[in-house]
C-alpha cells in the first residue's frame, strides 16, 4: 500500500539518513581494516543507526480503519489494532510523542507526517 494512504508515516529523508549511515559503516569498515581496529566501534554504531532508520521508515505507520479504530505498525512490522477510546494520555517528549493506551503504547516521531483526520481523531 502507498505510504500516502497512511494516516501517519515517516518522510523519505529518514530512509536517506539510514542509507547515509550504512555508507558510513562501509567507509569505517575499510578504515578499520586499513588503519585501526577501533573504527569497528563506528561500524557497529552506524550499522545500528542506519538499519533502525530504514526499518522505521519502511514499517512504522498508522492507518485509520474508521473514525473509531486505527492500526499501528511498529518498526519491526508488528501490527496492532487500537480504538481511539483506549487513549489514556499523550506524552510529549523532546523528539517524539507517545500515546498511552489501555493495552499498549504508540510511539510517534516528531518528524512524522500525519493526516488531519488522524490528528483530529486523537484530539
Amino acid at each position: 500500500m502507498n505510504r500516502k494512504n497512511k494516516d501517519m508515516y515517516l518522510p523519505i529523508w529518514v530512509c536517506g539518513l539510514g542509507i547515509i549511515f550504512l555508507i558510513a559503516a562501509v567507509v569505517l569498515f575499510a578504515l578499520a581494516i586499513l588503519k585501526s581496529i577501533y573504527f569497528f566501534v563506528g561500524v557497529v554504531a552506524c550499522l545500528g543507526l542506519g538499519g533502525s532508520a530504514i526499518l522505521c521508515w519502511k514499517n512504522q505507520w498508522i492507518m485509520m480503519v474508521d473514525d473509531n479504530e486505527f492500526v499501528y505498525s511498529t518498526m519491526f512490522g508488528k501490527k496492532t489494532h487500537y480504538r481511539f477510546s483506549q487513549i489514556k494520555d499523550l506524552k510529549q517528549n523532546a523528539d517524539s510523542s507517545t500515546m498511552i493506551l489501555e493495552n499498549g503504547k504508540v510511539h510517534i516521531e516528531s518528524c512524522a507526517i500525519m493526516s488531519d483526520r488522524f490528528v483530529s481523531a486523537v484530539n
